[in-house]
């Protein structure tokens, strides 16, 4: 890894020979660089892809692709393939949702020695959104390629290495000007034709996270790093990983190095996190029966509607037990004056106004915070609040989706009665 050691305004790293900062190939929910992103969820596994086994079954039948993501790249341009292999040349599999079949990739080949010495263009892809990918909390997209852990020895970093053909990653406004991620490789050296490396010794290239095998993990990636807010345009880059190519800090970047087939680089899909949502275009909808796709409807039964499950980042296929909270609570901790309304708040809808209202009893209600098109809760009326929010959920490169607090300072017992809820108006984005 390196240490980072602050002197004034200046920062020097040496390297020390171990382990990287940086996640592991899959799970590793809590780092805080690059905390992998499961394609998959549900009841076999975060991250267990649903597969057919090619026997006549399905593997992890009743996992679905992760309904975090809101898009998937649908259109690719300039495709450069550095190899004269055919096989897995088609970008069309780069398109549309992740599926951890390690098949279904593009691959972007891998150059011969006398290619690097010439200096000729690695092979590339740009994928095409449908939607602009904005700058919200934490993680815009993630990148899925086909990399897997190495079960038996072909060097490099060993068994329970990661076989990772490594890219950069560059994204653009408006499909001309493109803007490269900082990348950080600590691989030491060289690991041969297939050998494997330690993901925890690489940040912000694609490839390092597992994606085969029945696990379907991806590498995030977030644009606010870059200074922009909106991008529309992605290209993938290839490395060949002889450590000729360097990362941010022209420190060579190693990994599988000559491959051929599928050689280099294989995009297996990619996900938009951070794209603005109305109801009528959100993704979970479509893995609903056609009749059960209300904003009143309640496919699974757990009592809250289609509706409130989109306000509150659930999904409406999975019923949420009453023990859950339901994405919306009041508690008052043993030894507290006041009351803490803590509830769920998804940054990227952009159809709803939230408001946190309270009653003495009677039939009317005061809005005390509020909501707009997924923007923080801001007090409102005149009201004494603490208000403060943090992330939701376990893997922390994943923020969108936000846990709101709002302390009412208004001292237990002042009233004889007060009364809470959550009330969530569609509007006009």
């Amino acid at each position: 890894m390196k240490s980072w050691i602050w002197i004034g305004a200046f920062m020097l790293h040496f390297p020390v020979g171990v382990a990287g900062p940086y996640s592991q190939g899959f799970g590793d929910p809590a780092n805080s660089f690059d905390a992998p992103v499961p394609g998959f969820i549900g009841p076999h596994g975060i991250g267990k892809a649903r597969l057919d086994d090619g026997i006549g079954g399905v593997e992890n039948p009743d996992n679905r692709v992760n309904p975090l993501f809101f898009a998937w790249a649908d259109d690719y341009e300039d495709y450069q393939r550095s190899d004269g292999d055919t096989g897995f040349g088609d970008p069309g599999f780069a398109l549309g949702p992740v599926t951890g079949n390690n098949f279904d990739v593009v691959s972007l080949g891998d150059m011969t020695a006398a290619q690097i010495v010439a200096g000729d263009p690695s092979g590339r892809v740009t994928l095409v959104f449908p939607h602009p990918i904005r700058n919200r909390t934490g993680a815009d997209f993630v990148v899925f390629e086909n990399g897997f852990t190495a079960t038996f020895d072909t060097g490099g970093d060993g068994i329970g290495g990661v076989f990772a053909e490594l890219a950069h990653i560059e994204v653009s406004a408006d499909g001309e000007t493109f803007h490269r991620f900082p990348s950080d490789s600590l691989t030491p050296g060289t690991v041969g034709g297939f050998g494997t490396i330690d993901p925890s010794n690489v940040f912000n290239l694609a490839g390092k996270h597992v994606n085969a095998g029945g696990e379907s993990w991806g590498t995030p990636f977030d644009i606010g790093e870059l200074g922009l807010e909106v991008v529309t345009h992605l290209r993938v880059v290839d490395i060949p990983g002889d450590g000729s190519f360097s990362d941010a800090s022209s420190q060579p970047i190693y990994d599988a190095w000559h491959t051929f087939g599928s050689g280099g680089f294989d995009l297996e899909a990619v996900g938009a996190i951070s794209v603005d949502m109305s109801y009528d275009a959100w993704p979970a909808l479509q893995q609903l029966p056609s009749g059960e796709r209300g904003r009143d409807d309640d496919p699974d039964g757990d009592g809250i509607s289609n509706l409130l499950e989109y306000a509150l980042g659930l999904v409406p296929w999975q019923a949420d037990p009453p023990s859950s909270g339901w994405g919306f609570s009041v508690v008052s901790d043993a030894g507290s004056d006041f009351f803490e309304l803590t509830t769920r708040r998804d940054e990227r809808l952009v159809d709803l106004t939230r408001e946190i209202q309270v009653s003495g009893g009677a039939s009317s209600w005061t809005t005390m915070a509020i909501s707009h098109g997924g923007a923080p809760f801001q007090q409102a009326n005149g009201f004494s609040l603490s208000i403060t929010e943090e992330r939701a959920g376990e893997i922390a490169s994943i923020a969108v989706i936000r846990r709101d607090r709002v302390r009412d300072l208004t001292p237990i017992g002042t009233e004889s009665r007060r009364i809470y809820r959550l009330k969530v108006t569609e509007i006009t984005p």
